[in-house]
């Protein structure tokens, strides 16, 4: 601690300086725009970016790189608030209560929500990673393979129990996006569902399933529309409701314990190396749901169903730095891409770092404030200029938005049965919401399959295929157990809902 405190002034100057400033400007514009781009998500954009990182030193290249990162999972919302489509993972949580404000013409009060508690998220949680790096490490060494297999059901369970308006479907979706994870090679079992077909045999990428079950649904409605249906209500825009749209002190002060509660959320969990920003952004959101005295609101277009996971998905960018920087343990695939460029600068990341480069990792700390406020910036010059996308009729903006889905997912791979799968899987997610079935359980399923999958794989291989590991385990043990009572309690909810007459809550 001491080392990081006597390099702050160096290491705030550095920061400060007129390159670094405009290095992590470039870094915060690129990876808004990456970011809103469907299934493009923060390690795409930092992959795309890393052989501008070349000529940079060390410190500039993980300045460029953390802005990329923090502003990517803040653009990933743009477009899950005004057209349904997230950009990333996460933000698909975000667009069960940014989108039906939209629709309500509030689509600036939601850009705004975003924003501002996502730069919250960012600062807070760059504050708790100076303060408890060390502490917060040791944490993520607890959790090894049989603990982030229970990470994973647990995860599991909240999908399954809280989406839809009953478990029963929740937990179905659920299953229909574990079989989907399960296609392709595995490591243990070779090829599994691939049906003969050499398109499947390496699975269904992420941004086809993203791709396909939350974006195409909403073009096929988009270029379903008549001519006399306009765009979303968003009047506030030029003037006329400004009110509803504003986000000023006092909202941001009603917010206050929404991102309390996500901020540790995040930080914690990117502190682990694996869940990532969907998972911090899944605890949240249900956390909050839990919590709130009003959980039927959620999913009408609530601020805090907007809060909550977007201030855990950006404080996780420090809490992930935490086991990467302290422990070489990349906490997500972003950052193991930032650990590269650390190592292909001679730099080695480790308990060591902080004697050796406490620059360099005070740097880092200033760096993600800095970054944060200049997403401030950039957000707020482009939240009309994003709103105005929902003012555009929707018979116009559908053709746009089918070409953009298709070249996005063409572009991941260039491989042209990817459009095909993205096409099939919209028509099924557009059948399934004809029949009430959510969609949503399913791409997080599927985001959160290879993390129990592989992890239980290891756990097995560890202790010599014996399953005892979870009875012995304290941590395995405890989340599993909550696993468990998330889901009864989800049951006797509905079935107390139905005797009542009632239905319960949806996401």
């Amino acid at each position: 601690m001491e080392v990081l405190l006597d390099n702050l002034i160096p290491a705030t100057l550095l920061v400060l300086s007129p390159t670094n400033i405009l290095i992590m400007l470039a870094g915060v514009v690129v990876g808004t725009v990456l970011g809103a781009l469907p299934g493009f998500g923060a390690a795409q954009a930092l992959a795309l970016m890393f052989p501008f990182t070349f000529f940079m030193s060390p410190e500039a290249g993980a300045l460029f790189f953390i802005s990329i990162y923090a502003a990517a999972e803040y653009g990933g919302s743009i477009p899950a608030i005004l057209i349904r489509t997230p950009g990333t993972a996460a933000a698909a949580i975000t667009l069960l209560d940014g989108y039906p404000m939209a629709q309500q013409g509030k689509a600036a009060r939601a850009l705004k929500i975003s924003l501002y508690t996502g730069v919250v998220g960012s600062i807070a949680s760059s504050l708790i990673f100076l303060f408890a790096a060390s502490g917060l490490a040791w944490v993520g060494l607890q959790f090894g393979p049989s603990e982030m297999f229970a990470v994973g059901v647990f995860g599991l369970s909240m999908i399954g129990s809280f989406f839809g308006n009953s478990p029963v479907k929740g937990f179905v979706a659920t299953g229909i996006g574990l079989f989907l994870a399960t296609i392709g090679s595995s490591g243990f079992a070779g090829l599994r569902f691939t049906f003969g077909l050499e398109s499947l045999m390496e699975g269904l990428p992420l941004i086809v399933v993203i791709t396909g079950l939350m974006a195409m649904p909403e073009a096929f409605r988009l270029l379903m529309a008549r001519k006399s249906e306009a765009g979303l209500d968003l009047q506030s825009l030029k003037g006329a409701d400004r009110e509803k749209n504003r986000v000023g002190w006092k909202e941001m002060k009603k917010l206050s314990p929404t991102m309390l509660r996500a901020t540790v959320i995040g930080t914690a969990i990117g502190a682990i190396p694996g869940p990532g920003a969907t998972v911090s952004s899944i605890v949240a959101y249900n956390e909050e749901r839990r919590v709130s005295k009003h959980p039927e609101k959620f999913g009408t277009g609530c601020d805090e169903g907007v809060a909550a996971p977007e201030t855990a998905n950006n404080a996780i960018v420090a809490g992930a730095l935490i086991p990467s920087l302290a422990l070489g343990v990349p906490g997500s695939g972003a950052i193991a891409i930032l650990l590269g460029l650390l190592i292909s600068k001679g730099v080695v990341p480790g308990p060591l770092l902080f004697e050796r480069n406490g620059l360099l990792v005070m740097a880092v700390f200033v760096g993600l404030i800095a970054s944060a406020l200049l997403m401030l910036l950039v957000g707020m010059a482009g939240i009309r200029v994003f709103a105005l996308v929902a003012q555009i009729p929707r018979y116009i903006l559908g053709p746009f938005v089918l070409i953009l889905l298709t070249v996005g997912v063409f572009a991941d791979q260039t491989y042209t049965p990817h459009i095909i799968m993205a096409l099939m899987l919209g028509a099924v997610a557009f059948w399934f919401e004809k029949i009430q079935m959510p969609v949503i359980p399913i791409v997080l399923a599927f985001v959160m399959g290879p993390i129990v999958e592989s992890n239980l794989n290891r756990a097995m291989v560890i202790h010599g295929g014996d399953l005892s590991f979870m009875l012995t385990r304290p941590i395995t043990m405890g989340l599993l157990l909550i696993a468990l009572i998330t889901v009864v309690l989800a049951f006797r909810r509905s079935s107390q809902a139905r005797r009542s007459g009632t239905r319960p809550a949806t996401a």
